[in-house]
């Protein structure tokens, strides 16, 4: 990627420092920095920046947001905004200014690298629709459409793009394990983007497929995570491997996870050529909440998803409770698909023992605290660190923190840093977060649905913090679960160490545990993933046109060199000596 001018409005001078000579060493020209709206305004008019690296928070009459929109509407330069956390409106204000990314902080320079990346990517590359130009791809039609039920001889394909956290992953799994305890003669091929899915084990007959990592940037922007492509490159890349996939494997039910056309519509080619040759049960679920309502229904609205589901998806699952929330009324899901809905329950670890609390013999109770898998979440670990510094004496507990893999060596240093000489236990992984939940007397947490289901099953009390940054959805489950009465809340731009330290006082303080007389109450349906297998039971299935798995070669004739240009976009060359780009 060639050179570009790059601005940074940042007034803390560390940031600034730090975006500066990532930015350097990308080979970029940091073109102006400032520290306000006023000089940033006659700056920017001076040097016509490409791209604006953003603080949302700044000192004077201009904040960040105000700022990004006169600089876009005068020199129409590309914003990418700089932010611990935001409230709703602020979120709301940012989305008028159509920024091409955010940087979380406490960001690293991994984060930045990838975010100016993705935002300085040509135009022309990111609007590219890639396709994997095989001749005949879909010519395998006419096929006897029989059928027979789930089980022996059932070929499963599970998607879980795995962009964010997490979550998509650990929920597939536990989908997975439940079908497989139910149908063992089945065979499940796992399709994923996670960089950690080799510290899981798998069942007996399951495998996977790993497609190349990606990160988010933006509310519907991703960068590679590993690779040095652009966010267009890694697409057409997982997309090209995704339809080859299908082709090869030819399963009997495709099961796809949470995103109906994929990450930015990388899945669209392989369900259109599923759906013409029409040998395939395709399953769409859904979890408990995607989105605001309102953002549910526009941006399915402009990426023509209510027409993919009627077209190609023969069901749609969701793992949640229709009285809890429901999706085919707050996201306008049209009769002809809400037809075809089932609420599943929850999908949690159901299969482990209860654990009450014990206190040691030093009587000190303990406090969980969970960021998911991760990413865009270290500011509230800190935050808690700083709370029990100055605390900790008053609440008199020990303190084990999970910061999940994705987490880089970069804030783990400084998390580290921050716990030393404190009663804390950091940790990075754990396979399951049930006995973790169930042993504290209080969970301090994110409100992603993975470990909010967790927290349901197995934990007593949880104050919930919930990230807002790309998504609300962690505000609406949050919110929903606190009307419950079973969970404490805390907006996440209120989370200072004072504030911190009454929420959690607050929530140790209930007696009895609220989400423990939940479950005695069975207030929340929590068996999801074992209804998951019996609605697989109850399926008839296509017996499909290459039943036992075998491997469709192309003919020598239609067979194609595919290579990749430095900028990942997908180069063609045929075995005539042919050339498309």
């Amino acid at each position: 990627m060639k050179s570009r001018r790059i601005m940074i409005v940042e007034d803390e001078m560390l940031v600034q420092l730090h975006l500066e000579q990532v930015v350097t060493r990308m080979g970029h020209d940091v073109a102006a920095m400032s520290t306000s709206g006023d000089d940033a305004i006659e700056k920017a008019a001076r040097v016509r920046p490409d791209l604006v690296l953003m603080d949302i928070n700044l000192p004077g009459s201009r904040d960040g947001i105000t700022l990004a929109r006169e600089l876009r509407e005068r020199f129409g330069c590309a914003i990418v905004f700089a932010t611990a956390h935001a409230d709703e409106d602020t979120l709301a204000r940012t989305d008028s200014v159509a920024a091409v990314g955010y940087l979380v902080k406490p960001f690293t320079s991994t984060d930045v690298r990838a975010v100016v990346r993705t935002a300085l990517a040509r135009p022309s590359e990111e609007s590219v629709t890639p396709r994997f130009d095989v001749p005949s791809l879909c010519s395998q039609t006419g096929f006897k459409a029989e059928k027979r039920a789930f089980g022996e001889g059932t070929r499963m394909l599970v998607y879980s793009h795995d962009t964010f956290g997490m979550g998509h992953l650990q929920r597939s799994l536990k989908l997975i394990r439940a079908v497989m305890a139910a149908h063992p003669q089945v065979s499940v091929l796992l399709v994923t983007g996670s960089p950690v899915v080799h510290r899981y084990e798998l069942p007996a007959g399951v495998d996977y497929v790993k497609l190349p990592s990606v990160r988010k940037v933006g509310a519907n922007a991703y960068a590679a995570r590993f690779l040095d492509m652009t966010g267009a490159g890694v697409r057409t890349l997982r997309s090209n491997m995704l339809l080859r996939i299908v082709r090869d494997y030819d399963p009997n039910v495709l099961l796809v996870d949470h995103a109906p056309s994929g990450m930015q519509g990388e899945l669209s080619e392989a369900l259109e050529y599923l759906s013409e040759r029409n040998q395939c049960r395709r399953i769409l679920g859904l979890r408990d909440v995607t989105d605001d309502a309102t953002n549910v229904r526009a941006r399915w609205q402009k990426q023509g998803i209510y027409d993919l589901l009627e077209r190609c998806y023969d069901d749609v699952v969701i793992y949640g409770d229709r009285a809890f929330y429901d999706p085919v009324v707050e996201y306008g899901i049209p009769d002809a698909i809400g037809e075809r809905v089932q609420y599943l329950g929850f999908v949690c670890d159901q299969n482990f023992p209860p654990v009450v609390p014990s206190r040691d013999a030093t009587g000190r109770g303990k406090i969980a605290v969970s960021i998911g898998g991760g990413d865009g979440a270290v500011s509230m670990v800190l935050d808690y660190l700083r709370m029990i510094e100055r605390f900790g004496a008053k609440l008199d507990v020990d303190s084990e923190i999970l910061t999940g893999p994705l987490i880089s060596a970069e804030e783990r240093k400084r998390i580290d840093g921050q716990a030393e000489g404190l009663p804390v236990v950091v940790r990075e992984f754990m396979p399951s977060t049930s006995r973790f939940f169930a042993e504290a007397d209080l969970v301090v947490s994110t409100a992603g649905y993975n470990t909010v289901t967790q927290l349901m099953c197995h934990a007593q009390r949880a104050l919930l913090i919930p990230r807002v940054l790309y998504r609300r959805e962690q505000l609406v489950r949050a919110r929903r679960l606190e009307s419950l009465g079973l969970v404490s809340c805390l907006n996440p731009i209120e989370c200072s160490p004072d504030r911190l330290f009454e929420a959690v006082r607050a929530a140790l303080s209930q007696n009895p545990a609220p989400l423990r007389e939940g479950r005695n109450r069975s207030l929340l349906p929590l068996d999801g993933a074992e209804r998951f297998a019996q609605f697989c039971g109850d399926l008839e299935v296509p017996v499909g046109g290459g039943s036992t798995g075998q491997v469709t070669r192309l003919r020598p004739e239609n067979t194609t060199n595919t290579r990749f240009g430095s900028s990942g976009r997908l180069l063609r060359q045929s075995s005539k000596g042919e050339r498309g780009g």
